[in-house]
């Protein structure tokens, strides 16, 4: 079991709320731009056209039920976030100011897709 004291922990949840940040961010903006095309399409199509187009609008729904899904793990992982932070006897205080600091020795490269999966395991894990 990982160790809530511990500054890694506070960093990896960090990340992990940052990632779905930019998750549902990319999403909606995907969407929107899809949306805005189809609209346009609509204008002048024909009546067969007109409602596969339709159809391609209301398939785009998934984002709002994904939005709302990954806003429900996000506010999770925020509250862990606060959560984990404790005072533990004997330990020294970790501040916010140490778990900007651990959060940015956590985030990946500009290049890099995230932490990989054993990454976050070891991280998890207090390793």
């Amino acid at each position: 079991m990982a160790d809530v004291s511990d500054p890694r922990v506070v960093a990896a949840l960090g990340a992990a709320v940052k990632q779905i940040e930019s998750a549902i961010a990319d999403t909606e903006k995907g969407v929107n731009r899809i949306l805005g095309l189809v609209e346009l399409l609509m204008e002048r199509s024909d009546k067969d056209s007109y409602l596969k187009l339709e159809g391609i609008m209301e398939a785009c729904a998934f984002q709002d039920l994904t939005g709302q899904k990954l806003n429900k793990v996000e506010r999770l992982l925020q509250h862990l976030q606060t959560k984990t932070v404790i005072k533990v006897p004997g330990a020294v205080d970790f501040t916010k100011a140490q778990a900007t600091r651990a959060e940015k020795d956590v985030q990946p490269a500009a290049t890099s897709k995230g932490l990989s999966q054993e990454e976050v395991d070891r991280l998890l894990k207090g390793t």
